[in-house]
């Protein structure tokens, strides 16, 4: 049977470096029925971020990822409840392999941050080994019992102009409302598609008229 076309596919979070070992074995099964035109990308915790995974993940075929380090900085790393990132173990392992795409996932508009801190983060992200960031918004859920004090909408919509005017200023191109890129056809999202097909536990699935989720 001929194999049907494209663009992507994407191992998205919880961690799928958790299966590494098992992702060579997923992608060549997919690859017997799809033909991927833009390459396959994997989300990864900062603490997965090692030569033994990016090895892993390389002779798997895997050609992007997509660090979610939410912040550098410790005061936000407190309010999120993560642990600090060493930004300086993690750029001496990026260095060592050639991914198409490296990006690092930011979270703005969280209690305190100021245009500097984001931008801090943003600098920091492309010095260590990114060449593609996203950068989304804190999201409050009503119904969860989360302390953290929400930022107000024309604030947090400020902090977005301001970080965009500034990565335009840098020569960064603007690869969604949330992403900016560092170089020619550098991209990393798996969202902003007409349909896709969504494989495993919760994943959602759209097709041109149903959208459907795995229970």
């Amino acid at each position: 049977a001929e194999k049907k076309r494209v663009t992507s596919l994407y191992f998205g979070g919880g961690t799928p470096a958790l299966a590494a070992e098992h992702l060579g074995k997923i992608i060549a099964t997919i690859k017997n029925y799809f033909e991927i035109t833009e390459g396959i990308g994997v989300e990864l915790h900062p603490e997965n971020v090692t030569k033994k995974v990016l090895q892993t993940l390389q002779a798997a075929g895997v050609t992007k990822l997509s660090i979610g380090i939410q912040s550098f900085q410790e005061k936000f790393q407190r309010v999120l409840g993560r642990t600090a990132v060493n930004a300086e173990a993690m750029a001496a392992v990026l260095k060592q392999f050639d991914f198409e795409t490296i990006s690092m996932d930011f979270i703005f508009a969280l209690p305190g941050q100021a245009y500097e801190d984001l931008k801090r983060d943003i600098e920091l992200a492309f010095s260590v080994g990114a060449n593609h960031v996203a950068i989304y918004p804190f999201i409050d859920f009503t119904f969860t019992d989360s302390k953290v004090p929400v930022m107000g909408k024309r604030e947090k919509r400020q902090l977005l102009d301001d970080i965009t005017e500034y990565c335009a200023k840098q020569g960064y191109t603007r690869t969604s409302i949330w992403t900016f890129a560092k170089g020619e056809n550098v991209k990393y999202s798996s969202m902003t598609r007409d349909n896709f097909l969504g494989f495993g536990c919760s994943a959602t699935t759209l097709l041109r008229k149903q959208f459907k989720i795995n229970t």
